[in-house]
């Protein structure tokens, strides 16, 4: 999907980070619950297939499956945070803080259907090329070796990058001030320690989403 190696290598390494990090998260010791640990191993999977999607090899891929796993998956965050068993409030922040989780999985299911319909790509050296309806070939050069061709697609993809962009900020801001502000004491050296580390983890958490999120408008932004 990228041409621009460098931009090529530079995704990659950061999808694969996150990608490790989510599924470290998973399996790591602690008290988070399984919806929690379900939603890391929704965002490792999430890191995997933008890093696939990188690459040439991606396209070959199969785009039904994907559709309908990260169509599941964006109902499934709304759907956890309304069953949430509390009073309304709580739920409704709940909610608040879940949607863009279902924003980002639904934009990658979004993403493979106009990858898979609209889209075409070079072939080695720019020699070759898959024609398929509504897709453009890039000039030679350019960061992308796809582009959109349908004005709806190209806006919406454009759309979906800023979305995705003020998302990437919103929680790098939170990140930093989760960082900022972790306890330095407590009651007792271990009860300190145990809320510090907690609060450690999830400054990551929302910091590798910003990473996720910002990665992600820039493969929008290479679709327009």
């Amino acid at each position: 999907m990228i041409a621009a190696t460098g931009l090529r290598w530079i995704l990659t390494l950061l999808f694969c980070a996150l990608a490790v990090h989510a599924l470290w998260r998973v399996f790591a010791p602690g008290s988070h619950s399984w919806t929690a640990r379900l939603a890391h191993g929704l965002h490792g999977v999430m890191a995997l297939a933008m890093f696939a999607m990188a690459w040439p090899w991606g396209m070959d891929l199969p785009g039904t499956p994907q559709v309908v796993f990260f169509s599941a998956a964006a109902v499934w965050f709304v759907l956890a945070a309304l069953a949430l068993p509390s009073s309304p409030e709580p739920r409704l922040r709940a909610l608040a803080s879940t949607l863009p989780h279902a924003v980002m999985t639904g934009a990658m299911a979004w993403m493979v259907v106009a990858m898979s319909s609209g889209m075409s790509a070079e072939g080695a050296g720019g020699s070759q090329a898959h024609d398929m309806p509504g897709m453009d070939m890039s000039a030679p050069g350019a960061l992308a070796t796809m582009t959109l061709s349908t004005a709806g697609d190209r806006w919406g993809a454009g759309l979906l990058a800023l979305v995705l962009l003020a998302l990437g900020l919103w929680w790098l801001a939170k990140g930093f001030d989760a960082g900022r502000l972790t306890p330095r004491t407590s009651v007792g050296v271990a009860t300190g320690s145990a809320a510090k580390g907690g609060a450690l983890h999830a400054a990551w958490d929302v910091g590798c989403h910003a990473l996720m999120s910002l990665g992600m408008a820039v493969m929008f932004v290479v679709m327009v």
